[in-house]
């Protein structure tokens, strides 16, 4: 999934949703933050953790975002601008820039699950984590990620669609292995599922069709099957029919 200045703009205000305000707050609790921490935010898109943790560590703390987007870069930067220890690479997650053990803990909300090689960018988040340092990350288990309403034949094919956004669909059920594997312990997974029945236009369905819809038709499905499909939304909202379900799992561990 590509986040240039369109989606970008819809991941930013989904970010701001009330489901989304939830999963930066259970992530920010995760984390244990402290006065004086550097920390590590691997996806930082508009930069709302980033503002969070910049005020919490204060002015002896850093707080680096890295972004592989330069127009999510752009609007984390503008979003800290007035935030003097925060900090952006574009390094890519399997190669990062950072000394060892640089970092007091790290961050990944929905990211995680978009890097191919995974093994190679928990290997290095482990590597620039301090030991007894924190990560805590967010991924979605994208088979329970479902709008409810449309035609079930041409929802399932949408959603059937949607799979190739993300290389890892079920990531949090692989990550306690993987995370004991790359030298971390006390993995721990906390789901934090939610459904939706509205459509009103700051709600995370209704920001999450819009991205549904431009994979759709990028993917190949006709624009008049798309629009049928976001129209069966609306009369499905309308009859009480309509809902869209999400389970996003934090996952915790601590750095051996």
């Amino acid at each position: 999934m590509e986040f240039g200045t369109e989606i970008g703009a819809v991941q930013r205000r989904m970010a701001q949703t009330q489901e989304g305000v939830g999963r930066r707050k259970a992530t920010f609790e995760a984390l244990n933050v402290a006065a004086g921490q550097h920390i590590l935010d691997v996806g930082c898109g508009g930069g709302h953790l980033l503002r969070d943790l910049a005020l919490s560590v204060g002015t002896e703390g850093r707080i680096m975002g890295l972004d592989p987007s330069e127009q999510q870069i752009k609007a984390a930067q503008e979003h800290c601008q007035d935030l003097d220890n925060v900090t952006f690479s574009q390094d890519s997650a399997t190669e990062l820039s950072f000394e060892d053990g640089a970092f007091d803990s790290v961050a990944s909300i929905q990211v995680l699950e978009y890097i191919a090689d995974i093994d190679s960018a928990l290997a290095e988040i482990r590597r620039v984590i301090r030991p007894g340092g924190r990560l805590a990350a967010v991924s979605v288990l994208w088979d329970h990620w479902r709008f409810h309403g449309p035609d079930p034949e041409l929802n399932d094919r949408m959603h059937e669609t949607f799979k190739a956004h993300c290389f890892h669909q079920m990531l949090p059920l692989e990550m306690p292995e993987k995370l004991t594997r790359h030298g971390f312990v006390g993995a721990h997974c906390t789901p934090m599922g939610f459904l939706n029945n509205s459509l009103h236009h700051n709600s995370f369905p209704y920001l999450a069709a819009n991205v549904f819809t431009h994979f759709a038709e990028k993917q190949g499905i006709a624009k008049e099957e798309v629009q049928s499909w976001r129209e069966q939304l609306d009369e499905a909202e309308r009859d009480g029919r309509f809902g869209f379900v999400s389970v996003p799992v934090l996952t915790t561990a601590i750095a051996a």
